[in-house]
């Protein structure tokens, strides 16, 4: 059971359909080349995948991503070694520790996969920020709204900015005179994280300024995925004044409050 949200439902079957295409292919590829180019088809596969973990890795400082390269490099290992039909077969016996290693990364996948260790917290960060905000008295606009001022160094505002995006709570910019601070939502987890785009002035976003200046906005994409037309300026109001209490409790090393606060909010899977 979920409680209930303000937010439309958004799940997604991204996370399905990228084994589903890869096995397709596999099919494909076995149907008209045979089993050892389909390993090797499923091995590039894998590759891609792999250089994917990497990059969110050092993007995000997300350990966890590291295990699934590790999980995703072992795959490739088995595809081109498998036993008579691998391009670089190898005898039976000497393929069994990688079927063991490979049982026991997908046990590690499960544990990852049921705590959310790699899931971004986007959806959460919206649904925090619509818990108090019931009224419905103005409509979206486009214009950044200021929300008073922090006390901070510049120091604090980069680890600040690290710890957001090592926990996958959202994702940041650091500029020269601010923290631009961006929650990711499934489905929008690689155009920003992976700097495939750095036009982030239609993303909903939060502002730290190195002076302490804090603002924030909501995307009109986000704003449309509640189930109702919520009271705009007080709905930007709760999501800067979030990221305000979160930097205060990261202030005082109270970063595991933080994530207790956030895995309260319970929310579909695939959201």
């Amino acid at each position: 059971m979920f409680e209930s949200s303000k937010l439309r439902s958004n799940a997604t079957i991204t996370g399905i359909a990228q084994p589903v295409i890869a096995l397709i292919i596999y099919a494909i590829i076995w149907a008209l080349y045979g089993i050892t180019w389909a390993l090797v088809g499923l091995g590039i596969i894998f590759g891609i995948y792999a250089i994917l973990s990497l990059a969110y890795l050092f993007r995000t400082r997300n350990l966890w991503f590291f295990v699934t390269f590790i999980y995703q490099t072992t795959i490739i290992l088995g595809t081109f070694l498998a036993p008579r039909v691998g391009l670089y077969a190898i005898p039976k016996d000497n393929f069994k520790p990688l079927v063991f290693l490979v049982t026991v990364e997908m046990a590690v996948l499960i544990y990852i996969i049921v705590n959310k260790k790699l899931k971004w917290r986007g959806w959460e960060v919206l649904e925090m920020a619509a818990r108090n905000v019931n009224e419905a008295t103005n409509g979206f606009t486009d214009r950044p709204r200021p929300l008073g001022k922090v006390n901070c160094t510049r120091a604090e505002l980069v680890g600040f900015s690290d710890f957001l995006k090592s926990k996958l709570i959202a994702f940041s910019i650091e500029e020269n005179d601010r923290i631009i601070i961006i929650p990711i939502t499934m489905g929008d987890d690689y155009r920003i994280p992976l700097g495939l785009s750095k036009n982030y002035s239609e993303d909903t976003r939060v502002e730290f300024g190195i002076d302490g200046n804090v603002s924030a906005q909501i995307a009109k994409k986000d704003y449309l995925k509640y189930k109702e037309a919520l009271a705009f300026d007080q709905l930007v109001e709760s999501l800067g004044e979030l990221f305000i209490s979160f930097f205060e409790q990261y202030q005082k090393g109270e970063q595991i409050r933080i994530m207790y606060e956030i895995e309260k909010i319970k929310t579909h899977p695939f959201n």
